[in-house]
This record gives structure tokens, C-alpha cells and sequence, in this order.
């Protein structure tokens, strides 16, 4: 199965866009199932505010385990802020806009827009493929620098 797939599913089983993709990469690169589900629950709906994306921030989260550094490193940080650009231009080219409310056309942080939102059905035609796409990104850069 793909990273885009499981990450998928991973949201069809009850957890939130930010978990789903981190979830997928986490036990690779160090980093107990357990402990990346809690890290990355308040990160969904953007942050609960309808700001970045919660697959997005999954995905960075996700790129810190893999690629981040822990002791200060000028190259290290250049090297990791490098690696965060290029996955947000990725994103950027891929699916545009990085903030949720743009990405749905609500701010699902509004207990009315939300429900709105889910009457129109934005969550089914927006989050699989945002999901899908966070995971696919970060797994080709991870391959790419492999």
C-alpha cells in the first residue's frame, strides 16, 4: 500500500488529517505510533482554527523526524529549512493555497461554517486528497534523498 493510501485510511479509521499523515512515517524514523497520534492531535482543521492544514503540518512533522536536527548546526539548519521549503513549494504546486479555510471554501473553525462545510461535502472531496498528497510529497523527497 502507498504512503497516500495509508494515510487515507488512516483518516477513514476515526483520526485526523495531521495524525494520518504522520502516523505513516513516524515508527521509521523513530518515533512510537502512540506518541505521533498525540503529538499531532491538535494539529487537525488547521490547528482547530482553519489555518495551515493539518496534512501539511503532518507532513512537516514528519519531515522534522526524518530529516530535522536536535544539537544546533548551522548546515543542519540550513539543510533543514531547505528541506521545508521545498516540501511547502511541492504543496504549493500541487494543491495551492496552505491554509484550510481557503483549501474547503469554510472556516471550519465556526461551529456554522462547519456544519455547512459537511453538508456540501468538502471534507470527502478535499481532505483524501490533501492527505493523499502530503504523504506522497514527503515519501518522494524522503526516496530522493535515500
Amino acid at each position: 500500500m502507498s504512503p497516500a493510501e495509508l494515510a487515507n485510511l488512516n483518516h477513514e479509521s476515526g483520526f485526523n488529517c495531521a495524525q494520518s499523515v504522520l502516523a505513516v512515517f513516524a515508527e521509521d524514523y523513530g518515533m512510537p505510533l502512540k506518541l505521533a497520534l498525540k503529538l499531532a492531535s491538535p494539529f487537525g482543521g488547521g490547528m482547530r482554527m482553519a489555518a495551515t492544514c493539518g496534512a501539511l503540518t503532518g507532513a512537516l512533522m514528519a519531515l522534522g523526524l526524518a530529516c530535522g536536527y536536535s544539537e544546533f548546526d548551522e548546515e543542519l539548519k540550513d539543510k533543514s529549512d531547505q528541506l521545508t521549503r521545498e516540501l511547502l513549494r511541492r504543496w504549493q504546486k500541487e494543491i495551492g493555497p496552505t491554509d484550510c479555510k481557503v483549501i474547503l471554501g469554510y472556516d471550519v473553525s465556526d461551529p456554522d461554517q462547519r456544519e455547512l462545510a459537511t453538508q456540501a461535502g468538502v471534507y470527502d472531496l478535499h481532505c483524501p486528497r490533501c492527505i493523499g498528497k502530503a504523504a506522497e510529497i514527503l515519501a518522494q523527497m524522503l526516496a530522493e534523498l535515500a
